[in-house]
């Protein structure tokens, strides 16, 4: 059962970043600029932000599948605007790419959580490994396929859109059917929960463990997908959309392949390797774009994966060992709206980039990115002796 709904967060988190690879194409058919392509980029995460906030705590409530099934045909009716982009222009891009940030954003804290409350028998961090590979699989999987079908087959900006949807339509219809005897809902209320017994909102160690990494989860692949190709382009020439999209895969399939590898880790563990990768992953491309190398840029791709799988799972990993089914949606949606301000990234490159020039607006990423994880590691120290 967890897998069904595994497979849906796979397809919506492919709705969601299949776009990438696509803004090369719209810039050349419509004349946008590297700030509108910035906005397009980041408006998503505009209207993934309440969705996440939203729809964990509502599924508490409510139900897994109470919100995850609605939410999911939100983000499928923002593929069907998106489609609409090579002709309507800028206008319907955003509007698209606003609709599917918000049904992703439920869809995403709800069914992680779908998926946790599923595995709850098997063994301790499948369930956050489950949707991580799930979610990192379709963020990387949609950008490789929609480069390969927009650079050589006809309808770059509509066919795209056609397989993803039909993709979705199938796995929501796959969802739907998981019995309602699966444990999607939130414990009902009865004598034996302890009377006005909550969890705390922030679990302790949350703030200092989780949210302070929680935005290089997308960081790393943003500046991946989203930055270093345009500081190549020139070199790659026609073939910048399908290498677009070799990118985002390398980045994202990277990221999948470690989650196994870090499932037993302790979070904080896991957080580290992430950001020290990650970090490396800052230097690599920079220098990559310093000397305008795009095969340095496929090999600064990985790494920046390893970056985002590895922060990826140490924040997923926290929130199920310190939740329960009743109210894992809640922090789940707390962690992911964390994460999301990682999108705004290439917007605040860009803004350094001003005075310092891309590779230079690079380097301030990897900077603070070291800044973090030099945090990790001695919050890591100084608390050592006091754990039991």
């Amino acid at each position: 059962m967890s897998r069904r709904v595994a497979l849906l967060l796979f397809a919506v988190a492919w709705g969601t970043n299949h776009f990438v690879p696509l803004l090369l194409v719209y810039r050349a058919s419509l004349a946008l600029t590297p700030f509108d392509l910035g906005i397009l980029f980041g408006v998503y995460a505009v209207g993934l932000l309440p969705g996440l906030l939203l729809g964990g705590p509502l599924s508490d409530r409510i139900g897994r599948r109470a919100v995850v099934l609605p939410a999911s045909v939100v983000a499928l009716a923002g593929t069907a605007i998106l489609s609409f982009g090579g002709t309507g222009g800028f206008p319907v891009l955003l509007f698209g790419r606003l609709v599917v940030g918000l049904g992703s954003g439920a869809t995403f804290s709800a069914g992680t959580a779908w998926v946790q409350d599923l595995a709850r028998d098997a063994a301790p961090g499948t369930g956050a490994r489950r949707a991580a590979v799930a979610l990192s699989s379709g963020f990387g999987g949609g950008p490789l396929v929609t480069g390969v079908l927009a650079q050589w087959l006809p309808s770059p900006m509509r066919l795209p859109y056609g397989v993803q949807a039909a993709l979705l339509t199938a796995t929501i219809a796959a969802t739907a059917s998981v019995s309602r005897g699966a444990p999607s809902r939130a414990p009902a209320r009865g004598p034996a929960s302890p009377p006005m017994h909550r969890a705390p909102v922030f679990p302790p160690g949350f703030v200092r463990e989780v949210l302070f990494v929680a935005p290089w989860v997308f960081v790393f692949p943003s500046v991946s997908f989203a930055v270093l190709p345009g500081l190549v382009r020139e070199q790659v020439g026609p073939l910048r959309v399908v290498f677009a999209g070799l990118v985002t895969g390398l980045t994202l399939l990277s990221a999948v392949l470690i989650q196994p590898v870090l499932r037993p880790w302790m979070p904080r563990s896991a957080a580290a390797f992430g950001l020290a990768i990650g970090t490396a992953g800052l230097l690599f491309g920079a220098a990559a774009a310093a000397v305008a190398r795009p095969i340095g840029v496929l090999l600064a791709a990985p790494l920046l994966g390893l970056g985002y799988g590895g922060c990826l799972i140490a924040g997923l990993r926290f929130v199920e060992a310190n939740t329960t089914e009743a109210t894992r949606g809640g922090l789940t949606g707390v962690f992911y709206a964390a994460t999301y301000v990682g999108f705004a990234s290439p917007l605040a490159i860009a803004a350094v980039a001003g005075r310092t020039g891309e590779v230079g607006g690079v380097l301030v990423a990897a900077a603070l990115a070291a800044a973090t994880l030099a945090w990790t590691l001695v919050d890591e120290t100084l608390r050592q002796p006091r754990e039991p």
